[in-house]
């Protein structure tokens, strides 16, 4: 099947209960292994997606650094107001790996200058919230993102999943329980599963670690 958009790929890690982040945000969920499988991941897409409370809470880098990579990825920040700081770690290294916001007519006209005098790649898609579908056609053809990562949050996946634009799942469960917190897709959700995409499992396997099964999930086209 040919695409207009990026294969959308998705990693997270979860626990039994499918919560991404706990109710004070805390994400470290899974071990070690399982971020080197994250990162061989980020250096086998053309750009790694984030969502702006992500982007926030953890401030993140994107980077491939736990196992070799030809080149790095580009990041994405999806933030419809432009919330996230200019003072991100990812902004300060914009000029030399290629940093994209995507954000609606919301965001302040100064905010986007004062990323745009970074290097960032300012794009706006979108009346009030971002257009997903249409933010992800801008990234496959202007800049030619064939293969993309997505690594939260749960808003992100949820709204990429109602618009069934996701392509893959990799998902870490580890063993133990959170309760209250983020899910894997945070939103309004579906009345029943008929409504969801569908997903079937390509794989699955026990972490050396003990603790965790990663399941690869594949969409039923």
């Amino acid at each position: 099947m040919r695409l207009d958009r990026p294969w959308v790929v998705v990693v997270c890690a979860a626990s039994l209960d499918g919560r991404i982040a706990s109710r004070t945000g805390w994400s470290r969920i899974s071990c070690p292994r399982d971020l080197e499988r994250l990162h061989a991941l980020r250096a086998m897409c053309d750009a790694v997606m984030i969502g702006a409370n992500t982007a926030i809470i953890d401030d993140p880098m994107l980077t491939v650094r736990y196992v070799p990579a030809i080149r790095q990825p580009a990041r994405v920040v999806v933030d419809g107001r432009l919330r996230v700081p200019t003072s991100l770690r990812l902004f300060k290294t914009a000029r030399e790996i290629p940093t994209i916001v995507l954000t609606s007519r919301k965001a302040s006209p100064e905010k986007i200058s004062a990323l745009q005098n970074m290097g960032v790649h300012v794009e706006v898609v979108g009346e009030d919230h971002v257009d997903l579908p249409e933010a992800l056609r801008l990234l496959y053809r202007k800049y030619n993102v064939r293969i993309l990562l997505v690594e939260g949050g749960g808003n992100l996946i949820w709204n990429l999943l109602r618009h069934d634009l996701v392509d893959e799942m990799y998902v870490t469960y580890s063993g133990f329980a959170l309760g209250n917190g983020v899910s894997i897709a945070q939103g309004e959700g579906y009345s029943t599963g008929d409504e969801s995409p569908k997903f079937r499992i390509a794989s699955a396997h026990i972490c050396e670690c003990g603790r965790e099964v990663v399941v690869h999930y594949i969409r039923e086209r």
